[in-house]
This record gives structure tokens, C-alpha cells and sequence, in this order.
């Protein structure tokens, strides 16, 4: 099942623009975890923000060997996690306020960013992204309202390996992660799943989706012949408490269980 095309095509028109979000989008949002938003970034910023996500990649993988053997995990993608500390090109979008707005309007909470990652899927090899949720491996107290940002690059199909999601899903607990790189068949970790159809959003560059941090989702192989190209940016609600649970973006930077992930790492991006 496809997502149906919005009827709005939206072009900001500066950096600082309100994207036009409705209380119906908030509401659908809100019931099913998920929502689709077509072009949220201009052409011209598109054109930018994609030439600094491609340079910060290409830096950041320079000094690897392309024929090395990769491991299950890095068949799924490349990932580069926290560009916008390394790349003044990238924060500048990472750190939008359009972006933190629509954030924080669906969450229904002020909106601080939690990480951003580049997602791009290799040609012929890039493999399928297993269905998960994403803050069951966060450090974060509470987790129901943390959402993703996951802005298409270059167009995204069901061939090149767009987003999927279960709709619903958001409203599960207590589900065992997914090990992303040796996973296990969906309805043997969440058989409450069962009978749910899968909801494929293809993207034209530019437009994005929103989903709850425990919407279940997955995104298919890239059987193209061109790179896959997303950019993904992650916001927590203010007040996020830290678990002290492993995790690369909080390690060794001095937080307690307790603590409030309030830091410079973690700046508020909206009203």
C-alpha cells in the first residue's frame, strides 16, 4: 500500500518560513505515527543541502578502503551520525527552525535535536533496512514522542529503498530491539503486528516524512542504479532524561542517569 500524494505542494521561500502544517496533518500524524510532507525545502535549498550532505559523506569515507568487507549492518547503508558538529554546511540545515517547528508542533512538545545521519543506500548493494523502532535503542526518558525527520535527497522509490511504515505501531511497548544486522522475522519480535499492511511513501527530493520514534518501519533494498540519498534529522522533547544506556552520541560526555540531555549536543530548535 501507497501513501496517497498530499494535495499541497509547498515551496518555502526563505530559510526562515513556517511550513504550512495543519491541525488535520497533526491529528493524522498523531493516529498513525507517521505523515508525509511534500517539499519542505525549496529547489535551491534542496540544491544546497544535498552538495553539503554529498561533500560531508565523501570527506568522512575518504580514508576507506571501498573493497573492504563490509559487515551485515554496513550492507544496509552508509551512515554518518552527527554531520552538523563536523559540517557548518550541514548544521545549517540541521538546525533549521522550520524544520524543529513541524517537530515540535507534532510532538506537541518544544523540540531539541537529538542527532542527525546521513542514509545513503549503495547501488545494487545496498541492502533492505529491517523493520524496527528507533528510540527502543535511545538513552532517553520518556520515549514516546521523540520524531524523525527523513528528507529525500533525490527522489526515493519503492526500487531505490523508500520508507515503509506500519501504521499504529507507535501505540507498542515493551518490544525487544531488532539487531539491525542479524534481525529477526517481524512477527517472531512483534506479533501484534500481524495483519497490519505496510504503508510505502515514495519522495520526490525535497519532501520528507515525519515518524514517531516507536512507529515500526523499514525501508527495502536499492536494487537502482544510482546511490539512495536521504538525510535524517532526530528531535527528542524538551525535558528528555538520560537512561545511562550505551549509546555513541551520549558515551563519555559526562551525563548521569537522571540528567536532563540538555547540552550544547542537543540544542532547542523550535518556539
Amino acid at each position: 500500500m501507497q501513501a496517497p500524494t498530499p494535495p499541497l505542494c509547498y515551496l518555502p521561500a526563505t530559510m526562515n518560513d513556517r511550513y504550512p502544517l495543519t491541525d488535520e496533518q497533526i491529528a493524522a500524524y498523531r493516529r498513525d505515527g507517521f505523515i508525509q510532507l511534500d517539499a519542505v525545502v525549496s529547489p535551491a535549498e534542496l540544491t544546497e543541502l544535498r552538495e553539503a550532505v554529498e561533500s560531508a559523506v565523501r570527506e568522512e569515507s575518504r580514508d576507506q578502503d571501498p573493497n573492504r568487507p563490509k559487515n551485515s549492518y554496513e550492507q544496509i547503508f552508509i551512515q554518518k551520525v552527527n554531520l552538523w558538529r563536523r559540517h557548518p554546511s550541514v548544521a545549517k540545515f540541521v538546525l533549521l527552525r522550520r524544520f524543529g517547528d513541524i517537530a515540535a508542533r507534532l510532538m506537541g512538545a518544544p523540540a531539541r535535536i537529538w542527532h542527525d545521519q546521513a542514509l545513503f543506500k549503495e547501488p545494487r548493494t545496498g541492502a533492505n533496512t529491517p523493520w524496527h523502532q528507533d528510540t527502543v535503542y535511545w538513552p532517553h526518558e520518556p520515549k514516546e514522542l521523540q520524531t524523525t525527520l527523513w528528507l529525500a535527497l533525490k527522489d526515493t522509490t519503492i526500487q531505490n529503498g523508500c520508507m515503509s511504515f506500519l501504521p499504529g505501531t507507535h501505540k507498542l511497548r515493551g518490544i525487544e530491539p531488532v539487531n539491525l544486522a542479524e534481525p529477526q522475522e517481524l512477527y517472531k519480535v512483534a506479533p501484534q503486528t500481524r495483519g497490519l499492511k505496510p504503508v510505502a511513501c515514495p519522495l520526490k527530493a525535497g519532501s520528507c516524512t515525519f515518524h514517531n520514534g516507536l512507529t515500526f518501519h523499514y525501508a527495502g533494498p536499492n536494487r537502482s542504479d544510482d546511490m539512495r540519498e536521504a538525510i535524517a534529522i532526530i528531535y527528542m522533547p524538551d525535558h528528555t532524561t538520560y537512561t545511562g544506556a550505551d549509546h555513541m552520541v551520549t558515551n563519555n560526555q559526562g551525563f548521569k542517569v537522571g540528567d536532563p540531555l540538555e547540552s550544547e549536543l542537543f540544542p532547542p530548535v523550535s518556539a
